[in-house]
């Protein structure tokens, strides 16, 4: 764990950017962003959370696992949920892959990939979900299984399992759950008899844990447009807010850190980033945010299950 926590933080403080060229389009009228490499040995698809989109993909975090991956030979697919308006969620209470309009449209959608990309049939298929879209993976990636598709691995962060699932036995795919420290969205209790469940079933699990950090300088220089300075004057505001000691240290509860920060003044140099300097602050302070501190995890777990995973279908 030391060796890989000392590797994310070496590379921590380097701006955050996609190693290859994304492509950026639509199927069936629902935002697509993808990469797929000449000889994928994989495909990763990536579900937003609540009031999310395709644009989850570009997010620094979700970036950062995603460049890891790329760099591992797998290649990735983001959507976007039917569901439009607010709030904006996968539909996750019914696992069929026909009457669902999210897994009927991830099937066509994969059909489509692999007619017009080097991806086929028996490419294995893997999933990361954020939230809603942790329940969304583990539906996806159950339905999916179920019918045949060759689904390796998923990755479910900070979710449940979708009820279907759950009540029809739980998971059979091979899951690492990850959760965060101080979260209050999702109760972590019940993520855990998710993941006992998994392990119940005879199926590889892993689980891991984001805990909170100190108020570094490293977490907003992460975001290209934010520089040393930037990011030294993000830190002084919220020191000011009296929520951190100049050690970076919080001193008051998550909750209240939480709302001292939203009534922050922080620099006007980084207005056009707030978005992603308050999703930095989330994983600093361990609550309900995607965080990329595990992205060799993650890619490893993929790894470890895809070398696998051609035995599985061995007779």
């Amino acid at each position: 764990m030391l060796i890989y926590l000392a590797a994310a933080l070496m590379l921590a403080c380097e701006p955050v950017e996609p190693v290859v060229t994304f492509e950026e389009g639509t199927f069936e009228g629902f935002d697509v962003i993808s990469y797929v490499p000449d000889e994928p040995i994989g495909l990763v698809f990536f579900f937003h959370g609540s009031g999310g989109s395709a644009g989850f993909a570009t997010r620094i975090e979700t970036l950062d696992v995603i460049n890891l991956l790329i760099q591992r030979g797998y290649g990735f697919i983001a959507t976007e949920s039917t569901q439009r308006t607010s709030p904006r969620r996968w539909r996750v209470n019914d696992p069929s892959l026909s009457d669902n309009d999210d897994l009927a449209r991830l099937v066509r959608l994969h059909d489509h990939v692999v007619r017009s990309s080097p991806v086929t049939a028996q490419t294995p298929l893997f999933g990361v979900g954020m939230s809603n879209g942790a329940r969304m993976v583990s539906l996806f990636g159950q339905s999916f299984s179920d019918a045949g598709y060759p689904i390796a691995a998923i990755v479910s962060v900070m979710g449940t399992v979708a009820t279907p699932v759950r009540q029809a036995g739980g998971l059979t795919v091979p899951t690492l759950f990850i959760i965060a420290e101080n979260d209050t969205v999702v109760p972590n209790a019940q993520i855990l008899r998710d993941r006992d469940q998994t392990m119940a079933n005879g199926v590889t699990t892993a689980l891991l844990t984001k805990d909170e950090e100190l108020l570094v300088d490293w977490r907003f220089t992460r975001i290209p447009s934010i520089n040393a300075d930037d990011a030294l004057a993000i830190i002084e505001a919220a020191v000011m807010t009296g929520a951190w000691n100049s050690e970076g240290i919080r001193q008051v509860p998550v909750s209240s850190a939480q709302l001292l920060l939203r009534e922050s003044r922080l620099p006007a140099s980084v207005s056009g980033d707030v978005n992603e300097v308050l999703a930095q602050f989330g994983n600093i302070l361990a609550v309900h945010q995607f965080s990329a501190l595990y992205r060799e995890q993650i890619a490893d777990f993929f790894d470890g299950q895809n070398a696998l995973f051609p035995m599985a279908l061995t007779p």
